[in-house]
């Protein structure tokens, strides 16, 4: 297991920590690694780089200016046994981001593996990777793709 720590990228104070995993898998750290947004306690931020300070692994982000926190609803799911991703239809100025599926994955890899893709095939419509993000509110991944050309 290892460490993780997400700091609010704000230099002028010294980069001060938000949120600390004192034990964490090496696979939750590379999908974490991957996603563009976070969101937690109702806010939403967005990436700006990551870190190795060894042992310890660090998410820089900001408050997010762009995207609003959504009401978007699931069914509870947390210890079933799959890692939930939803693929949203990303559209310009949305208030809510259509869900087109929600998929029960088996493993951290088979996240990472779709979080990777530029583009998906999802119910005979390629999809284009518009962002990733970690909603531990709702704790589910979101993929959130548009209608490639």
């Amino acid at each position: 297991m290892a460490q993780l720590e997400y700091r609010l990228f704000d230099e002028e104070n010294g980069f001060p920590a938000l949120y600390h995993y004192n034990s964490i898998s090496k696979d939750e750290i590379v999908m974490r690694f991957l996603c563009d947004y976070f969101v937690k306690d109702g806010k939403v931020y967005e990436k700006t780089s990551n870190a190795l300070e060894p042992p310890l692994h660090v998410i820089y982000v900001k408050p997010s200016l762009e995207e609003a926190l959504t009401t978007m609803k699931r069914p509870r799911t947390v210890g079933m046994g799959f890692i939930v991703m939803e693929v949203r239809e990303y559209r310009e100025g949305a208030e809510e981001y259509p869900l087109i599926q929600s998929l029960e994955l088996s493993t951290l890899t088979d996240s990472a593996l779709l979080g990777q893709c530029h583009y998906i095939m999802l119910q005979g419509v390629e999809w284009e990777q518009t962002s990733l993000e970690i909603d531990e509110d709702r704790q589910t991944y979101v993929l959130y793709v548009k209608r490639a050309n």
